[in-house]
């Protein structure tokens, strides 16, 4: 299989892969658990062990970044709720 074919294969560009094959570039993780189910090998084996810790960071990164999406989501909501209820607190703070 060319690099060409095989980056057809897993959705990616020849010049990714190019990058990949030249340290330029490191592929997203979701990205090399596609290559390594192409390749029939585990992700583990793949990636080795260093590139195994750079795994496990980004996926913190990402619940991170999921984790910050989902309080500004909350927050946002609460102002909004807080806005609806100014009005009946005015009423129950004069009484």
């Amino acid at each position: 299989m060319t690099q060409k074919q095989f980056a057809e294969y897993i959705g990616i560009s020849v010049s990714t892969f190019t990058g990949w094959i030249n340290k330029n570039r490191i592929p997203y993780i979701t990205i090399a658990y596609d290559i390594a189910i192409a390749l029939g090998v585990t992700l583990d084996y793949l990636l080795g062990e260093k590139e195994a810790k750079i795994a496990d960071w980004r996926r913190k990164e990402l619940a991170a970044r999921e984790a910050a999406a989902e309080i500004l989501e909350l927050t946002t909501k609460i102002q909004e709720e807080t806005r609806k209820l100014r009005p009946l607190m005015k009423i129950l703070t004069q009484r």
